[in-house]
């Protein structure tokens, strides 16, 4: 995304929650989606693996990650996973089992939009609530769109 004043490249600003032009100190707020993704700049070479639209460069709850604009999907650096589950859970006070996700779903071959090999599709944490994708050679976790909130409205362990 570019400066509206300038056109010089916009990067993010500390807090990730606006962009900062360098050259002209401009700040723009980009607007969040339903689910609270800020949709920042589409990223071309990176294809949805759900339904192969451009990924973009976003934020969720000042996690980077990538987002599909059409399916809403998340691509989430293994990383940075723990701590965006943290902190929604903090925006998200609500707990509940969801109910079971179709298990047809864990058949989905799903294909690293990095690296373009097959990543490894798995129930969450067991229990059959949440699916997720990984790719242990890019360090990345795909969730379809709505899982994010399924992982984060279950109770904890120390929970129950």
């Amino acid at each position: 995304m570019n400066c509206p004043s300038c056109g010089a490249p916009l990067k993010l600003a500390p807090g990730n929650t606006s962009l900062r032009c360098d050259y002209c100190q401009v700040m723009v707020t980009v607007t969040s989606d339903q689910s609270g993704v800020q949709l920042l700049e589409e990223v071309r070479d990176l294809p949805c693996p759900t339904c192969a639209a451009p990924l973009w460069h976003a934020v969720l709850a000042t996690i980077e990650l990538h987002s599909c604009k059409k399916c809403h999907g998340l691509l989430i650096p293994m990383g940075a996973f723990a701590a965006l589950v943290d902190k929604m859970r903090g925006l998200h006070e609500e707990r509940e089992f969801p109910g079971p996700v179709d298990e047809k779903l864990i058949e989905n071959k799903i294909v690293c939009p990095k690296c373009r090999q097959p990543m490894d599709t798995h129930f969450y944490l067991g229990g059959g609530h949440a699916i997720m994708s990984t790719c242990e050679r890019d360090e990345l976790h795909w969730l379809d769109g709505g899982m994010l909130l399924r992982i984060v409205r279950m109770p904890h362990v120390s929970e129950e």
